[in-house]
C-alpha cells in the first residue's frame, strides 16, 4: 500500500484518511478522540468525525518536541 503525501491529502480528513497517514487504525484514532489524545478532531452532526489537516500536522510536530 502507497502512502499518501501529506500535500495530496484534503483539508478535512475522514478518520480512515487520517488511519492510513499515520499508520494507526481508525479504533485507535477513536479511542484517542475519547481520551482527549491524538489530533483534535471535529465531530460534524450525529456521527462525523473529521481532522484537520493542519491540527493533524500539529500533533505530529508536538511528537517530535517531546521526543
Amino acid at each position: 500500500m502507497t502512502r499518501t503525501a501529506f500535500e495530496d491529502l484534503p483539508d478535512l480528513m475522514t478518520r480512515q484518511q487520517v488511519a492510513e497517514y499515520t499508520q494507526t487504525s481508525v479504533p485507535t484514532l477513536a479511542r484517542w478522540a475519547m481520551e482527549s489524545k491524538g489530533p483534535r478532531s471535529l465531530k460534524l452532526g450525529a456521527t462525523a468525525v473529521r481532522y484537520k489537516k493542519v491540527d493533524v500536522q500539529a500533533w505530529l510536530d508536538s511528537l517530535e518536541e517531546s521526543a
